[in-house]
């Protein structure tokens, strides 16, 4: 795969991430203002289960076929036969645990939810199987094309009927035919290995019992590291959806749409095509990539978050006339927990990628232990307590992990611990802007905060010699030789 066509995968990936992440924060607003806050904090749970059921289902062949380049015709069939035993057996599951759950997270509605659309875990397993195979041959286009098109779907059909009838079940309803028209695209894009593959794994039944014998140590540690990480990346839902009310899950799902999803865009449009990418590159690469990212991340990613917090913050009671005003609190507590997340994507999966998935199951295991103590100590004070509690317990996580990562690329702890904690300091005056903001108008406030923001940029970019600038046009992926983070 030649260097161009992986920049112009990022391009498109980027480019249709900016288009998805802005349509579905436009439907979000119609979403919020016409729902409940118990109906959207159903809602989230119920998508939160399905996706921790479809992930461990998988055993982390999904993973396995990405990075294995060796066997990978072998791969894929073990991946299929785990998708299609998954697909069944995971529908009785859940329809048996639904009534469970429902009880367990004091949701009568989530319970229905489950019970009643079960069958779209199958859906979900099935996605993820032809997005692994689409990802493992570096078609980003496809990819890219697949995701936009279901936002698309999702949001043309669910918009107009919500309109009319004011219920969470349109809104679920549609985001899963978004779904399935993401996975029929990718379908037609590689049919035909799809359809080899399927007949070769019904005949060859041995295939997954093999794979998962040969790779049982990577499979084990790697399917929990799945199933912490889902959880510890979402205690406040998982966890504290045991212990408080509904109303409550909605109020952090509305909190973290706002911050959590122009973040997102840029962490989960460059995941996307750094995993299968760095699966072929050196250690020096990664370093240097990992050297890049850091800038972009302190002196731009952080800054740009706190200026677009605190406009979300002045736009709220205007937008949604009040009715979302209990979730402001948990806005700086978002922009703690969001912004350091950069730090942990798109570089987060360099344990896999180095066969190490030990690595990071000892760091999931603890950091589900630091931030489940936080969630629990601070609801001893108040909801918005825990989640702040919750994110800075975070933000130390993701930069001991995001050290972890550049560890295992013979990066020196001493020589990333400084640069790490420095890259945090352009964000610090723009924590404390609101201070010096209150009683300016929204368009003055905001004049000044981009203004500033430009002003740190031009200054950081003059501080690093110009490659800042170089950084921004998403050259992320060095060639040989390329700068490195002690630079």
């Amino acid at each position: 795969m030649n260097r161009g066509h992986i920049l112009s995968g990022i391009r498109w990936t980027l480019a249709t991430s900016v288009l998805r992440r802005a349509i579905t924060l436009a439907l979000f607003y119609f979403v919020a203002l016409w729902l409940s806050k118990e109906e959207l904090g159903a809602f989230r749970e119920y998508c939160l289960i399905l996706s921790l059921f479809s992930g461990l289902s998988l055993l982390s062949l999904d993973f396995h076929l990405i990075i294995e380049r060796r066997s990978g015709h072998t791969a894929l069939l073990a991946l299929w036969q785990m998708a299609l035993l998954a697909s069944g057996a995971g529908i009785v599951l859940l329809s048996l645990a639904a009534g469970l759950l429902g009880l367990l997270y004091r949701s009568e509605l989530l319970g229905r939810m489950l019970l009643y659309t079960s069958v779209f875990l199958a859906l979900e397993i099935l996605r993820r199987t032809v997005r692994s195979a689409a990802s493992r041959q570096l078609q980003f286009r496809p990819l890219a094309l697949a995701e936009t098109w279901n936002v698309i779907v999702y949001a043309a059909l669910s918009l107009p009927v919500l309109y009319f009838v004011r219920s969470v079940w349109v809104y679920l309803i549609a985001f899963f035919i978004g779904n399935a028209v993401e996975l029929a695209w990718l379908w037609r894009i590689n049919q035909r290995q799809h359809l080899k593959a399927i007949r070769s794994a019904l005949r060859r039944r041995l295939v997954l019992r093999s794979v998962l014998h040969k790779y049982r140590g990577f499979v084990t540690q790697a399917t929990m590291v799945t199933l912490l990480n889902q959880v510890a990346g979402n205690a406040p839902i998982l966890v504290l959806g045991m212990l408080v009310e509904p109303v409550w899950m909605g109020l952090y799902f509305f909190a973290s749409q706002l911050v959590g999803v122009p973040v997102s865009l840029f962490t989960g449009a460059l995941n996307q095509v750094f995993f299968p990418v760095l699966a072929g590159r050196r250690d020096g690469d990664i370093a240097g990539l990992a050297g890049r990212y850091l800038r972009l991340a302190g002196w731009v990613g952080l800054p740009l978050a706190a200026v677009y917090t605190w406009a979300v913050a002045w736009g709220v009671g205007m937008l949604f006339g009040g009715k979302w005003d209990d979730a402001l609190p948990l806005l700086p507590a978002m922009l703690i927990l969001f912004g350091t997340s950069l730090y942990v994507n798109p570089l987060g999966g360099i344990p896999f990628l180095k066969r190490k998935p030990g690595w990071e199951l000892g760091w999931n295991a603890a950091s589900l232990l630091a931030r489940s103590m936080a969630l629990l100590l601070g609801l001893r004070h108040s909801f918005t307590a825990a989640v702040t509690a919750y994110a800075i317990a975070s933000a130390v996580t993701n930069l001991a992990f995001f050290i972890i990562c550049l560890r295992l690329v013979g990066m020196k702890i001493m020589a990333v611990l400084p640069k790490a904690l420095l890259s945090l300091v352009p964000a610090v005056p723009y924590a404390l802007l609101p201070l010096g903001l209150t009683g300016m108008s929204m368009g003055r406030g905001m004049a000044v905060c981009l203004l500033g923001w430009a002003a740190l940029f031009w200054l950081s970019d003059v501080f690093c010699g110009g490659r800042l600038r170089s950084d921004l046009r998403l050259l992320a992926l060095p060639d040989r030789g390329g700068p490195q983070l002690s630079r």
